[in-house]
């Protein structure tokens, strides 16, 4: 199997479907011979951030001179980026091969289960082989939607579980009550772990991780954000203080300080626990060091340009603030939206920062044709068209030095993102 016969083959699983409660997942890897069962995990769930947890935390573990697996969802740069072990992605050769070893498995588990993979279970399973054939110290492992019935939640422990933002996303598939949403996120906590919340959640959603810590005897860790203090030294720039610990933020807003602040709580567990030796010096520099694309990713400040996967009410509230709070407006923007992620809202809530706005097509089932999404936004922004293109999009307005602020999707962002770097 070649590199892109390995894609062609992931991408061709079905995308969801009710898979049995994880039975077909717990197959594949039971064939696999259960490569989950020897790594040491810090699994990471929630609604916003768990991504920046991640991709932070393990920068730290980098730090501290462990080999630090990182899985995330989805990719943005490139496909490889889900799996990669200290910031190097997996070998298009070695994910070719272990595609090939993972297909053989699911071909046997239809044949005499009649039980089918989705395209998220596949890439699961790949990591997990992955980071065991490695030998990882440990890893940084983002839950994909939910939580307790997440294709990630195979595994039978974890070092600790860190539970980022709740708010609402996904609802047909998580419930509809923030309650009901808490309930499959606080799914990831095993007994007698820690579990690290993030310090800004919805109380409904904090009682809820706390009944599930009560019951699995799990200590629950909020960051205490009394002793949390942001100073914003110059336009998208800001250096937190936690604790006495100051760190030039390499994400910027406030909601970035509290996924900092978990962060920091994470790392300094692990190091109680005596299984790592993790110092402050190793914190800072590894926080510091993040980088991540998509998230209010800045290309240029003059004029300014901006790239972020904000795709619910949840992430355009962070994008607004920072806007806000760096005196951000009359952006020209991009967007473009899914059905699910009540987009007439996500519109409504960004029309003040913008004066133009482009609609644009993505892939996907899900998405909203962008003649359609430029009717829907004509009510909040006058100046909207339906795009000829993306890239035509993008151009226009670099090339009219304007500020632009593309928008409303990671799979959006992945696209728009090779364009900004060819044409600025």
């Amino acid at each position: 199997m070649t590199y892109n016969e390995a894609l062609e083959y992931i991408h061709s699983r079905p995308r969801l479907k009710n898979t049995d409660n994880r039975r077909a997942m717990r197959l594949l890897l039971e064939s696999l011979g259960n490569p989950q069962d020897k790594l040491d995990i810090v699994h990471i769930a929630g609604t916003n951030g768990k991504g920046s947890c991640a991709k932070m935390l393990s920068n730290v573990l980098h730090q501290a001179g462990y080999k630090t697996g990182l899985n995330i969802s989805p990719f943005v740069i490139d496909f490889r980026e889900r799996f990669t072990i200290n910031g190097e992605f997996i070998s298009e050769e070695t994910l070719a091969q272990l595609t090939e070893r993972v297909k053989e498995k699911q071909e046997y588990i239809w044949e005499e289960y009649q039980l089918e993979l989705v395209e998220f279970e596949i890439v699961t399973a790949i990591a997990f082989c992955y980071f065991g054939m490695e030998k990882c110290d440990i890893i940084c492992l983002e839950v994909g939607i939910g939580g307790r019935e997440d294709s990630t939640n195979v595994i039978k422990d974890s070092l600790l579980s860190c539970i980022m933002n709740i708010s609402f996303d996904h609802t047909d598939m998580l419930g509809e009550t923030i309650e009901e949403i808490a309930y499959q996120k606080a799914g990831i906590i095993k007994p007698n772990q820690t579990v690290i919340a993030y310090p800004a959640m919805n109380k409904k959603a904090l009682e809820v991780i706390k009944a599930e810590a009560e019951k699995q005897d799990t200590k629950l860790i909020v960051p205490d954000i009394s002793n949390l203090s942001v100073e914003h030294k110059d336009r998208f720039c800001d250096v937190m203080s936690y604790n006495d610990m100051v760190i030039k933020q390499s994400f910027t807003g406030r909601h970035q300080s509290y996924n900092t602040s978990v962060v920091i709580e994470a790392a300094k567990a692990l190091n109680r626990s005596g299984r790592f030796k993790i110092t402050d010096e190793n914190i800072v520099k590894g926080i510091e060091a993040a980088k991540f694309p998509a998230r209010i990713e800045i290309f240029s400040k003059e004029p300014l340009v901006i790239l972020d996967g904000a795709h619910n009410l949840d992430g355009v509230t962070a994008l607004k603030n920072v806007l806000e709070t760096n005196g951000v407006k009359n952006l020209t923007a991009v967007w473009a939206s899914l059905s699910d992620k009540q987009p007439e809202k996500l519109i409504e809530s960004m029309a003040p920062f913008i004066s133009k706005l482009y609609t644009v097509d993505i892939f996907g089932s899900r998405a909203i044709p962008k003649a359609e999404l430029a009717d829907m936004a004509q009510k909040y922004v006058t100046d909207c068209t339906a795009a000829e293109s993306l890239e035509a999009a993008i151009k226009t307005a670099i090339d009219r030095g304007e500020d632009l602020l593309v928008f409303g999707s990671l799979y959006l962002a992945s696209d728009a993102r090779k364009i900004i770097m060819e044409k600025l």
